[in-house]
């Protein structure tokens, strides 16, 4: 038997819950996928999958198997493509998640001028405020704006973007302007749900660039930056954003920034990809190009 094409049967199996399908997918008759799999529990000395009329399931060893198993072949996937690709252009798929609003104002710009660049490489980009799981979800690079925890992937910084403390004048026409952070206590405020930190916190520096951070009594909690400065402008309470996110509402006169004396820390920008000894040069170049991208933006 052969055991590489073996372990790739079952994985497919496994993920399409299906003989039909894998043999669909892999071009085999239904009874040859069945022929890999006896196989494969033979050689083990284990049932890997539970089979009923309507559907294919692992067992406990096979849904341990089938993790150990992808996780090899895509190695083995990634030294091919990594031995295949050198002095080739970058090609293949690129899963990217990224969240929603800085990439609609931000993101699909340098992907672009990346695909102009490189066009042998085709981007798949989900976009989601939440941090997704970039290995159960199968994504190559996740974009976040955060301050960074998991020390088991690799974040490099392409940019930061400064943000500031805002309400809309009505607010501070009615409730005063708070002076220092402080004093945030005894307002509204409103925050982001996804913030990687706590989010029952914000940092500020004073003008000798020491830390203050202060508790916030918030009142609304949204996992979207655009409806939360809309909550603000319209004059639910105080936020903290970047400030591509409020800068328009500041503009029309909905917003007014505030305590400019004590400025919020920048939220960092990360591309954060897995730890791989053979990383596919697509991820390499996409990383490489959004750094310098944001680093030459005048935006920025």
């Amino acid at each position: 038997m052969d055991k590489y094409t073996a372990m790739r049967v079952f994985c497919r199996v496994v993920e399409r819950e299906s003989f039909a399908a894998t043999g669909r997918d892999m071009s085999l008759s239904t009874a040859m996928v069945s022929k890999y799999i006896a196989g494969l529990e033979k050689e083990l000395g284990i049932r890997l999958l539970n089979r009923t009329t309507r559907r294919v399931s692992p067992t406990d060893e096979g849904l341990y198997y089938y993790n150990r198993c992808s996780a090899l072949l895509l190695e083995l996937d990634e030294l091919d493509s990594s031995v295949a690709q050198q002095g080739q252009e970058p090609r293949g798929l690129l899963r990217l998640t990224a969240p929603m609003d800085f990439s609609l104002l931000h993101l699909m710009e340098p992907i672009c001028l990346f695909q102009e660049q490189f066009p042998l490489v085709r981007i798949e980009l989900d976009l989601d405020d939440r941090q997704r799981n970039l290995l159960a979800d199968k994504f190559d690079v996740a974009i976040r704006i955060a301050r960074l925890t998991d020390s088991t992937m690799v974040a490099r910084k392409i940019t930061e973007c400064a943000s500031y403390v805002y309400a809309a004048p009505e607010y501070l026409q009615k409730y005063g302007i708070p002076q220092t952070p402080d004093e945030l206590q005894q307002h509204k405020c409103l925050q982001y749900t996804y913030l990687s930190h706590d989010r029952n916190y914000w940092v500020f520096r004073d003008s000798d660039g020491e830390r203050i951070r202060v508790r916030i009594p918030w009142t609304l909690a949204v996992n979207n930056g655009r409806a939360l400065c809309e909550a603000a402008a319209q004059g639910m309470g105080i936020i903290h954003q970047p400030d591509f996110m409020a800068n328009e509402l500041v503009e029309q006169g909905r917003l007014q920034r505030i305590l400019d004396d004590y400025p919020p820390e920048p939220f960092n920008v990360y591309a954060v990809y897995q730890h791989r000894e053979f990383l596919p040069q697509r991820i390499v170049v996409f990383v490489d190009f959004l750094r310098e991208y944001f680093q030459n933006s005048q935006r920025w």
